[in-house]
């Protein structure tokens, strides 16, 4: 047992506890979901008022903004520029103790959800980072919202640790359970009323439910359900015509739908088309919205063609015998949408933003150029992998950007014949596992490597877009 406590909070001299003295909230309080309690240290006639109850003296304090690392005692090491919100003074006075929100267990997947997950998922950080300042104030009022993100970070957290205890596992996977569950009703309740805003807030968490697949990296099945839901729950809202009332949470989910949907289109077999309007197109979004880079960067538009090359790309391999008026239409396809891929120029003056951009790019133009060109396919892909390994020399893993760099590295990766092209594959996704811990960078170097050695030299552009068996999807 730890010395009693001679300054530290009431709580702990109280229980004879060793008190870390960590304002407001000690550790041990924050542990044991106790409700932390300061002695008077201001001159006399400036405390605050002191109330005595039979078990605990209670100081009041008022409701405030304060940072999110300090609501919660975190130790987050350097310095950070994390969003203000505002909470009740004390964790025991949160709408969803009991809930959501009780237990020293379920404060801890929050904890790793506002020091590691959260920054993981966005190439924009702390204060700019709507995974914190949109999402985090509104799930502290809704249930919902509140056990999606904690079923996330307890997944992340178990790829973090894969020896997690039982008790943690058990308590991500329960609170995931209890997501769905609320998500049924809340779907129900969406499909038979005219609530805009409740259709906004399933899609939301249907998106959410998703990076959870991704950030688990195991169950494409179970992605390729939630995207179905997102797709239908877009074509919902847009046919409702009806202004909602929160458009963070619109453009936050619009960008999230976007940039998972298009993505998904290039390695799942008969994808659902894109849902876009021009409601969805970055300028009607709002180029100084701060949602919008959350993934995307300063690619938007870019992604947008993703969907595109699948389609001409699977049109292609399965073209063989088809008319010569056909093929002739998908050329001209093919220089229209490398044009505009070609031609398209960044937004931004970030550096690293516009190096992932051209990761895309250079991506997407050995895609159609290795099918379409009549150039040898080794001196194309000579050429692409020369291009990338000058973008990822200057970008550096642990780039926050970075942590959207796994599909362009697997698209290269199905032309990687020589094994120093491999090789630059694979160092680059070892360490972007090793940084971000997402089951989907796991997943997506496992397939390349089981690619490598089945068919190793071979050509296995149109075998992928035409002989797909096993459901992929990488993101």
């Amino acid at each position: 047992m730890g010395a009693r406590s001679r300054s530290g909070c009431l709580s702990c001299r109280r229980r004879k506890k060793k008190c870390d003295e960590t304002k407001p909230i000690c550790a041990a309080c924050l542990r044991n979901a106790l409700s932390c309690v300061w002695p008077d240290t201001s001159p006399l006639g400036a405390a605050p008022e002191v109330v005595s109850t039979p078990q605990l003296q209670t100081q009041t304090f008022p409701a405030r903004s304060v940072p999110a690392s300090d609501a919660w005692a975190l130790t987050i090491g350097a310095p950070r520029d994390l969003p203000t919100i505002t909470i009740p003074a004390s964790p025991s006075s949160f709408p969803l103790l009991g809930s959501a929100a009780s237990g020293s267990e379920t404060w801890r997947l929050l904890d790793h959800y506002l020091k590691d997950t959260a920054n993981r998922l966005a190439c924009l950080q702390d204060s700019e980072n709507p995974f914190l300042h949109t999402i985090l104030p509104v799930a502290l009022g809704d249930e919902l919202i509140m056990n999606s993100i904690l079923a996330l970070s307890g997944v992340h957290m178990m790829q973090r640790l894969p020896r997690l205890n039982l008790e943690m596992q058990s308590l991500t996977w329960s609170r995931y359970t209890r997501a769905l569950q609320q998500l049924r009703l809340a779907l129900s309740e969406t499909i038979d009323g005219s609530n805009v805003d409740a259709a906004w807030r399933a899609l939301l968490v249907v998106l959410i439910f998703y990076l959870l697949e991704a950030t688990r990296g195991n169950d494409p099945k179970a992605m390729q359900r939630h995207l179905e839901g997102a797709h239908y729950l877009m074509a919902h809202v847009l046919r409702s015509g009806e202004t909602p009332t929160q458009p963070s949470i619109v453009s936050f989910a619009t960008e999230l739908y976007v940039y998972n949907a298009a993505l998904a289109s290039f390695t799942t077999n008969s994808p659902p088309a894109l849902i876009t309007s021009p409601s969805m197109s970055l300028n009607s979004l709002g180029s100084a919205d701060r949602e919008i880079g959350v993934l995307c960067g300063c690619a938007y538009e870019l992604f947008t063609f993703v969907p595109q090359v699948a389609a001409l790309l699977r049109s292609f391999a399965s073209c063989e015998s088809s008319e010569t008026t056909f093929k002739e239409d998908l050329m001209l396809e093919y220089y229209s949408i490398r044009a505009q891929i070609e031609n398209w120029k960044p937004r931004s003056d970030q550096r690293e933003l516009v190096l992932c951009a051209e990761l895309y790019q250079q991506s997407l133009l050995l895609l159609l150029d290795y099918r379409f060109t009549d150039k040898p396919t080794d001196d194309i892909v000579d050429l692409a992998f020369w291009k990338l390994n000058s973008i990822i020399s200057q970008l550096p893993p642990n780039s926050p950007i970075a942590t959207t760099a796994n599909w362009p590295l697997f698209a290269f990766g199905i032309h990687a014949r020589k094994s120093h092209h491999r090789e630059i594959i694979r160092s680059y996704l070892q360490s972007l596992v090793k940084f971000f811990g997402m089951g989907v960078m796991s997943t997506a170097l496992r397939q390349l490597e089981e690619l490598w050695i089945s068919e190793p030299g071979h050509d296995v552009i149109s075998k992928f877009f035409t002989n797909q068996n096993e459901l992929l999807l990488i993101c």
